[in-house]
Parts: structure tokens; C-alpha cells; sequence
């Protein structure tokens, strides 16, 4: 790989790679978990339909995955996450890079969807660049059974990407603490 310096920056493109490998090394590390596996199975035996159903209730609830052996190590976020392409996101496992890397890139993150055909989910530039569905709409189409790409450009999320639909299960720890 070139050694390009980034204008600006105090670091170049290999040392970026090289956070990015060790970062993803520590979501590969924690998604390989059989638990985490046995887990991601039960989801997929599911019908499609539930399945977003099981990340609110099973993924976004702490005290349920550690019922289930799994502990989400410092540091990694499981959280809801949508695409203006419009594929079936069920899920994100995602780790924050170090600040002083934010300038060029924030996260490196490993997304689970709800099985498709390639072909269904489009790549031209135009569609894939739409605006995402709010995550919440998002799940409640794929629980209907609806076709994503259907959806209208009016149902497209106008607010910040990590907005309320981040790790549902911290809100509502945060909620309980208050009232």
C-alpha cells in the first residue's frame, strides 16, 4: 500500500489501515464468540419478519445477552443502523476508532441484515445514496413483510444517522435511572 499523507492530518493512509485492522480484529473477535454465533443462529431460524423483533428484545437488552454468556466487550456498540440503499439492516457491531482519527474516519462496524438477493438492493449512485429510513420505520416494513425499496422518499430520515435509534438498550437503562 502507497504511504499517502493526508493534507492537513498528523497520520498517513498506512497507519489509518493499520487502527482499522486492529479495530475490526476486536469486533471479529467478539462476533466469533460462540455465544455471540449461537445467538445470530436463533435470530436466523426465525422467519425474516421477527427478526427485528428479536434485535430489540435479544441485541439491544444487556442483561439478556449476558443471560446468554455474551458480554459486549468496552468499547463495542451493538446498534440499529439503516442505508440509503435500502438493504434489510437488522443490526451493526461497531467500534469507534480513536478521536484523533475522526477527520477521515469514525467507526469500523460489522452489519447483519435480513437475507436478499443481490439484485434487489440496487448500487447505482442515485439509490444508494438516498437518504436511509428511519431505523424505526425500517423495522416496522421489514416486520410487515414489505419490500424496502418501495418505501417512500417522504419515510427517509431527516435527522442525525446516530440519533434516537442508537443502542435502544442505553436509553432505557438511562430512562429507569431517572424516573
Amino acid at each position: 500500500m502507497e504511504n499517502v499523507k493526508y493534507a492537513g492530518l498528523d497520520f498517513d493512509r498506512a497507519e489509518l489501515s493499520q487502527v482499522m485492522n486492529e479495530y475490526y480484529s476486536h469486533i471479529l473477535e467478539f462476533i466469533l464468540k460462540p455465544a455471540f454465533q449461537e445467538t445470530f443462529a436463533e435470530m436466523m431460524s426465525l422467519e425474516p419478519t421477527l427478526r427485528p423483533r428479536f434485535v430489540s428484545d435479544v441485541w439491544l437488552e444487556p442483561q439478556e445477552l449476558e443471560r446468554r454468556g455474551l458480554r459486549v466487550p468496552d468499547g463495542i456498540l451493538i446498534q440499529t443502523s439503516a442505508f440509503g440503499d435500502r438493504r434489510p439492516t437488522l443490526f451493526v457491531v461497531k467500534k469507534l476508532l480513536p478521536e484523533k482519527y475522526h477527520r477521515a474516519w469514525e467507526n469500523v462496524n460489522w452489519t447483519f441484515n435480513n437475507e436478499f438477493k443481490d439484485e434487489d438492493v440496487p448500487n447505482d449512485p442515485e439509490s444508494s445514496w438516498r437518504l436511509p429510513l428511519a431505523v424505526s420505520v425500517q423495522n416496522a416494513l421489514m416486520s410487515g413483510g414489505f419490500d424496502l425499496q418501495q418505501a417512500p422518499a417522504e419515510m427517509a430520515i431527516l435527522q442525525d444517522l446516530d440519533g434516537p435509534d442508537i443502542v435502544l438498550s442505553e436509553r432505557r437503562s438511562a430512562d429507569k435511572s431517572t424516573a
